[in-house]
């Protein structure tokens, strides 16, 4: 009998790894069908790339050396493109926060309340900022504040969503607890829900602010100003030299707010 089951459960435990082994082998499958229908559909061409590649190298020589005699002069533009990042950022955190509450399932007042807010969570993030540049920059006119607008529109869906993730992953019991004492909504959320979520949201208001950063460098590329404006016309009129000297800085700049950002993460979490 014992020699029976011992080889029934190695029976039991083969056929599940020959089922396993299919699985992988049916999902594999699938993305590798999706991804050649996607890569026809698409145009992906190794060929045609291979064939661009000299003249991608002949505008990188024109691109060189980098001319560091128009820095001083970018300098502006650079600093404008970080405050309409710091301001894409933390003025959505005052209407991210209170949405928020109001789509987490565990904090709204009503189911509708939240299908309402998440819904409207949802279409803020689903239009890119970019776009959102696009309408404001026709609406305001140049410069950054519809960059900022932008920012801080796209920024309130991309908040609302992590906050809201954030605060239903709390633990029902804190809340259960508290309720029961007699505490009321408001006693809840401050005391009970924010010490629990303010990590998570402190971290992913940074993730942001890095995003946001990097994203506001495109925004010049429709008139938003900052130093994606400095980076158009330098295309725009071929002064190529002056190009590669934007991009050094905008990755320079970029790699010091991924390391405060890194920094300040570390410490909250």
């Amino acid at each position: 009998m014992t020699d029976a089951v011992a080889a029934g459960m190695f029976d039991a435990v083969m056929e599940q790894r020959r089922a396993s082994r299919r699985q992988v082998l049916i999902i594999g499958s699938i993305i590798i069908v999706l991804g050649l229908w996607s890569a026809w559909g698409a145009e992906f061409n190794l060929a045609k790339l291979a064939m661009g590649m000299p003249a991608f190298f002949d505008l990188f020589a024109r691109m060189m050396p980098p001319d560091l005699s128009v820095i001083p002069g970018l300098m502006g533009p650079m600093i404008e493109t970080l405050e309409m990042a710091l301001l894409g950022t933390t003025i959505p955190i005052f209407f991210a926060l209170p949405l928020a509450f109001l789509c987490a399932v565990n904090t709204s007042p009503y189911p509708v309340v939240s299908v309402f807010a998440r819904l409207l969570v949802g279409a803020f993030r689903t239009v890119p900022e970019l776009i959102w540049a696009m309408v404001l920059v026709t609406a305001v006119g140049l410069g950054p504040f519809p960059g900022v607008i932008a920012l801080t529109l796209h920024s309130i869906g991309g908040l609302g969503k992590f906050y809201y993730e954030a605060i239903e992953s709390t633990d029902p019991g804190i809340i259960e607890a508290m309720e029961a004492a007699g505490a009321s909504r408001f006693k809840v959320i401050w005391f009970g829900i924010m010490p629990n979520v303010l990590p998570v949201m402190m971290s992913s208001t940074l993730f942001y602010w890095e995003y946001n950063n990097r994203a506001s460098t495109v925004l010049g590329l429709v008139g938003a100003g900052g130093i994606g404006l400095a980076l158009t016309h330098a295309l725009q009129d071929f002064r190529y030299q002056e190009v590669i000297t934007c991009l050094i800085l905008i990755v320079l700049i970029l790699v010091v707010i991924d390391r405060i950002s890194a920094f300040l993460r570390a410490r909250i979490i």
